[in-house]
């Protein structure tokens, strides 16, 4: 028993899942369309509707704490509403009654049967008011769903549909109020309470048609009767600037005006054609009105701008002269094969459904770099840098240049690429300067370029140098600077004639002792003679050599060649000349001037020759 329960029920579950396949397969296709702009032209529709109500009469002859229902005089009116958005609307009114009261009709204060003024005023009213319904979006915003099915294919439309509902709503606004009072006054009454005067005034103002600015505001709901259909109650207060309402001012209250209560029924209609479906196409025009569609009011289920009941191929794409089929596509680009140049290969509408296989907007026939991105000025072929050089020739692919340079830049635009521009930032020149600016740091005259004191100003023959004695020899070259001299004496003066007798006087006048290095004090004048020339010549330096005859061994006459040098420069040092300026040196008997065959030949041989030069720089 059990395993036939069991049995039982698996056919049951297999039979409801066959069930629910079977209708998941007749579906094949289910869509959802959103017609929300139905809602907007609904709430934007004018309404026109009319007034039935009363009016209420507060003022000086009555008693706000009283209501006598014989001074609710009735009232009516026409008002046209226009909805800015859901929960705003303007609502112009042309609204007109009577309104009365009696002092009679009450007892208190006590002077009100005495007094017994009473009156009837006609009212008119145009006014503007701004409604803010509390539940606007509820009432024009609620959605509804139909449901549309063609063969496999289902459409669920979603609509926006008036909901019939209880609206509460506020207003405020304003306007013109014109009123004629028509007053009974009891003038046996104002002689004993001493106002003859005031009645007078008040008078004057009796029975004369009044307009005055008033203001309005209450509450009210409204009841949707259906899509144009609305039906309301409200009530709410008007106030006028003006205390002649009832013809009584100054022999009343001066100091409070008159307003009125205002309250009854209005009945509207929505005008506008009908739209039944609610997808936003009116009736008379819809034709499909109970279906909501975008095809004339119809539904199109492929989007092809066929509706369904004129489409033969209701679920592809096709075109009107052929009834909604498509037409025959092999490579399914959408461009149909008569029209397609290339009708085996997917490829794009622009290009006749030729294929673009990089994207680059040339078409492959036309591309010579088919599988990279590139432009139509350089056949798709790609310009990285965007220079107008393409890549295979530009030799700076990733910096955008000029083409004169191959697609290399110059970034300060003086005609040399930068990478030959030793100043790529600045304008310069190509010869000498490599790019870079001329200058001139030393205003002389000369650019640094050319220039070899570039720091200090020179003069252009001697490429910028300063020359300070102006004798033609550079200061860098000039080994006496402030003294003017010979170009070839490397700007030093030449010695004198008399100055070099001396010098030469010197080798013979020079004595010493006999084998020593001890100077004659008869050697004193021409070395002091010696000392007053190496000060004139400051720039000179001397140099001393030592000779000897040939008596004696060459290793002694060697060294005391040496020494009596040696003793020459150190009186020399001691009478004030620098010890750089000397150059000393012992040659011995190996440069003899003569023979030492004889005794005046060895004399001449023994000597201390001076020689004045220039120092190297």
């Amino acid at each position: 028993m059990r395993k036939k329960t069991y049995l039982s029920v698996g056919l049951l579950v297999l039979t409801a899942l066959s069930l629910l396949a079977q209708n998941q397969s007749n579906i094949a296709r289910e869509e959802n369309l959103f017609f929300n702009d139905t809602v907007r032209r609904t709430e934007k529709m004018t309404e026109i509707g009319l007034f039935f109500g009363a009016f209420r009469y507060c003022g000086d002859v009555s008693d706000d704490r009283k209501i006598q229902f014989r001074e609710l005089t009735p009232a009516g009116g026409i008002f046209l509403r226009r909805h800015l958005i859901p929960n705003l609307a303007l609502r112009a009114n042309v609204l007109g009654g009577q309104l009365h009261a009696d002092d009679t009709d009450y007892d208190m204060p006590y002077w009100r049967p005495d007094r017994a003024s009473s009156f009837t005023t006609k009212v008119g009213e145009l006014s503007l008011q701004a409604e803010w319904d509390i539940l606007g979006k509820r009432r024009f915003r609620h959605r509804d769903t139909l449901v549309y099915t063609l063969d496999r294919y289902r459409q669920i439309a979603t609509i926006n549909k008036m909901r019939p509902t209880f609206a509460p709503y506020i207003y405020v606004g304003g306007g013109l109020i014109a009123s004629n009072s028509t007053t009974n006054y009891n003038y046996p009454y104002a002689q004993q309470s001493n106002q003859s005067a005031e009645i007078q005034e008040d008078a004057r103002h009796d029975k004369r048609w009044l307009t005055q600015a008033g203001l309005s505001f209450g509450g009210g709901l409204h009841l949707d009767l259906g899509r144009y259909w609305v039906l309301g109650a409200e009530i709410g207060a008007r106030a006028p600037f003006s205390d002649y309402l009832d013809g009584i001012s100054q022999s009343g209250n001066p100091g409070k005006s008159d307003w009125y209560w205002s309250g009854g029924l209005t009945l509207g209609v929505r005008l506008g054609a009908r739209d039944r479906d609610g997808d936003g196409i009116p009736d008379k025009t819809d034709k499909c009105p109970d279906t909501p569609g975008s095809v004339h009011g119809c539904p199109d289920a492929d989007h092809d701008g066929i509706a369904d009941r004129d489409d033969e191929c209701p679920h592809r794409r096709g075109i009107l002269s052929l009834a909604g089929c498509p037409l025959k596509d092999a490579d399914n680009d959408s461009v149909p094969d008569v029209d397609d140049l290339c009708p085996k290969v997917p490829g794009l509408v622009k290009f006749q459904g030729c294929p673009d296989t990089d994207g680059d907007g040339v078409e492959d026939k036309l591309d010579s770099c088919l599988t990279v991105p590139g432009v139509a000025q350089f056949n798709g072929c790609p310009d990285t840098d965007g220079d107008g050089v393409e890549d295979k020739v530009d030799f700076c692919v990733k910096v955008a240049g000029l083409p004169q340079f191959n697609g290399c830049p110059d970034t300060d635009g003086d005609g040399i690429e930068d990478k030959k521009d030793e100043c790529p930032n600045e304008k310069g020149v190509a010869e000498f300067y490599n790019g870079c600016p001329v200058r001139d740091t030393d205003g002389d005259g000369v650019e640094d370029k050319l220039d070899a004191c570039p720091k200090v100003a020179g003069k252009p023959e001697l490429k910028g140098c300063p020359d300070t004695d102006g004798d033609g020899v550079a200061d860098q070259n000039d080994l006496c600077p402030t003294i003017a001299g010979k170009i070839a004496n490397r700007g030093c003066p030449e010695v004198e004639k008399v100055d070099q007798a001396k010098l030469d006087l010197a080798v013979k006048a020079v004595k010493f002792e006999s084998g020593k290095a001890i100077l004659k004090t008869e050697s004193n004048k021409i070395l002091d003679d010696i000392v007053a020339i190496l000060l004139k010549y400051p720039a000179y330096y001397l140099r001393v050599e030592g000779h000897t005859d040939d008596a004696g061994k060459a290793e002694a006459n060697q060294v005391l060649s040496e020494q009596r040098a040696k003793t020459c420069v150190d009186y020399l040092t001691q009478k004030g000349v620098l010890n750089k300026r000397f150059a000393q040196k012992g040659f011995g008997e190996t440069k003899p001037i003569t023979e030492n065959k004889t005794v005046a030949g060895r004399a001449k041989n023994r000597r201390v020759e001076f020689i004045l030069f220039l120092p190297e720089q």
